[in-house]
């Protein structure tokens, strides 16, 4: 909690990475508490929020979820808004007491863009030492818990927002892209790449984010019933796209090719 209490007073953005079922949210609302109580205005952008913006009847019925993962359009339209949104928001709060919060899975392309270094006015943002990038990382036995618990709340949600976390088996999917990579980088570990493994894990991300200011967050122990990790003391800003900037998005992201979009998908982690 060290770090989150430091990143509360002093940092400007502060983004928390990594796949589902890792903790990202609960720890995300720990920080924006200790923000809040350090009388920080916080604002909030999320992956699961953001990419709600698309799915749309009209933009899903030509990119439906694959296997309940968001389609590759989505995810490159998703990442298309998100660094001007953070440069925007930079520019609408300039006051230092502002903190950007952000959730983002990095895998598959989802908001990948934050960590690749570009020629664009949030490059600079993001790669400031008052930006700090976090990859929670849980023993074995804390994620078995965390997935535990996700499965219980995809039964009976505690939060409307609950019920979007990514199934299960998407988890243990993205799982083993993190693995694949791992091995196309050449990181290998002693436990092989199928079960996970936290020290794997968290050299895949701290590569990927090499531009970037990054640390682990250790979890070594699971909180009792910490309560939804969307469920926050007071509400906060939150941004996404609007209906009409989405529609834009898409046509940009469409405007790249199929097999453009794909392909960077695949190699999220080339940076």
């Amino acid at each position: 909690m060290s770090l989150l209490a430091a990143a509360a007073a002093e940092a400007r953005i502060v983004a928390f990475c990594g796949i589902p079922g890792v903790g990202k949210s609960l720890l995300l609302r720990e920080q924006l508490e200790l923000a809040l109580a350090a009388g920080r205005r916080v604002t909030r952008l999320q992956w699961d929020v953001a990419r709600q913006a698309f799915e749309t009847s009209a933009i899903l019925a030509r990119y439906p979820e694959v296997e309940g993962s968001t389609h590759v359009v989505i995810r490159r339209a998703v990442g298309l808004w998100v660094r001007d949104a953070i440069d925007a928001w930079d520019v609408r709060h300039p006051d230092p007491n502002e903190l950007l919060l952000i959730e983002a899975p990095l895998v598959g392309g989802r908001m990948a863009e934050l960590a690749w270094p570009l020629a664009d006015r949030a490059e600079s943002l993001l790669s400031a030492s008052s930006t700090q990038f976090f990859v929670p990382t849980p023993t074995r036995a804390v994620r078995r818990a965390i997935e535990s618990a996700r499965r219980a709340e995809m039964i009976d949600p505690r939060h409307v927002r609950d019920a979007a976390n990514a199934a299960p088996e998407l988890v243990d999917a993205l799982w083993l892209e993190v693995a694949g990579v791992a091995q196309r980088l050449g990181l290998e570990f002693a436990d092989g790449a199928r079960a996970y493994s936290p020290e794997l894990y968290y050299a895949v991300y701290a590569r990927v984010l090499r531009h970037r200011r990054v640390s682990a967050l250790p979890i070594e122990r699971v909180l009792a019933d910490p309560g939804s990790p969307h469920a926050v003391s007071a509400a906060t800003a939150e941004l996404a796209p609007g209906a009409e900037a989405a529609s834009s998005l898409i046509a940009r992201a469409e405007s790249e090719g199929p097999e453009t979009i794909a392909k960077r998908a695949k190699q999220w982690y080339r940076c």
